[in-house]
């Protein structure tokens, strides 16, 4: 049975009837939505066992295929026949509800950073008051919507509103409050300098690099703060992309920048395509309030 080891169970059908019955394991995303909803998928490559009629699995491992992903099975129900067969060929392997398993994850800096230092950040906050996060570019929204699940206060901006509207929708599905943002960032009025009379507690930006920035977002973290940002870094070889140097960090200039604050991690790290990243975490100290 392919679907016991896949990346991923996606089931293409209605809300309503994948709550009438569905494979243990899986994951709701009707048909129509997968198209705007590659956040909510694994990274690519991957392999994917897909159930929905014929005609939705075609379509949909065509599109799977494009995007790097391996189809490595199926199930097709095409009639409530179909249904009542599987159910009872794989009882074992069915039950009925709403659960739906995530599969996506946040970037590694992220999950890093909430395994090793986002419990002390929360240790620090008065009572009922938790983190401020705010998220430079934020995509498609994982890190974003991870981090508001964590307990987080987060404010995410990005300027393209089709990719915000995924986060949004990341949002609902995960069941995370927080709060979006669609503006330029290279506009001044585009990041607040606090919310509700904050600062911020947490700053990250992932696969972004505005320099211009960077100086301002030091100012705008509270005291004890925490700066995370991973993104691609020149090291002297080249890269298929992105081939402008504005888009790429040097090395050690992140250090340079945040000179004064602690530095927690500062290393490069590649992709599975052999592309380096900076990933780069620092501490403002608990004593600087500028």
């Amino acid at each position: 049975m392919r679907f016991i080891t896949a990346d991923g169970i996606l089931d293409l059908r209605s809300a309503a009837d994948y709550q009438a019955g569905h494979l243990k394991e899986s994951t709701l995303l009707p048909f129509e939505s997968l198209f705007e909803s590659l956040n909510q998928l694994p990274a690519a490559p991957a392999e994917l066992f897909l159930v929905g009629d014929k005609d939705q699995i075609d379509t949909a491992t065509l599109f799977l295929d494009a995007k790097g992903y391996e189809v490595k099975g199926s199930l097709v129900f095409q009639n409530h026949e179909d249904i009542e067969f599987w159910s009872q060929q794989l009882a074992d392997f069915w039950c009925t509800g709403k659960e739906s398993k995530i599969l996506w994850k946040p970037s590694t800096l992220v999950q890093e950073f909430a395994d090793n230092w986002l419990p002390e950040l929360q240790g620090r906050m008065p009572e009922k008051q938790r983190p401020l996060a705010l998220d430079i570019g934020c995509g498609g929204g994982r890190d974003a919507v991870f981090l508001a699940k964590q307990r987080t206060q987060v404010l995410a901006i990005d300027k393209e509103r089709r990719v915000l509207k995924r986060a949004k929708e990341l949002a609902h599905a995960s069941g995370a409050q927080l709060q979006f943002k669609c503006c330029d960032l290279k506009q001044e009025s585009c990041i607040p300098e606090e919310v509700k009379g904050r600062p911020f507690d947490i700053i990250l930006g992932v696969r972004y690099l505005n320099r211009e920035l960077l100086p301002q977002l030091k100012n705008q973290l509270a005291p004890g703060g925490y700066f995370l940002w991973q993104t691609f870094v020149d090291i002297g070889e080249p890269i298929e992309s992105p081939k402008n140097p504005n888009f790429l960090l040097k090395q050690g200039e992140l250090q340079q920048v945040f000179s004064g604050f602690e530095m927690i991690v500062d290393r490069i790290q590649r992709l599975d395509d052999g592309r380096p990243l900076n990933t780069f975490i620092a501490r403002k100290p608990l004593g600087d309030d500028k």
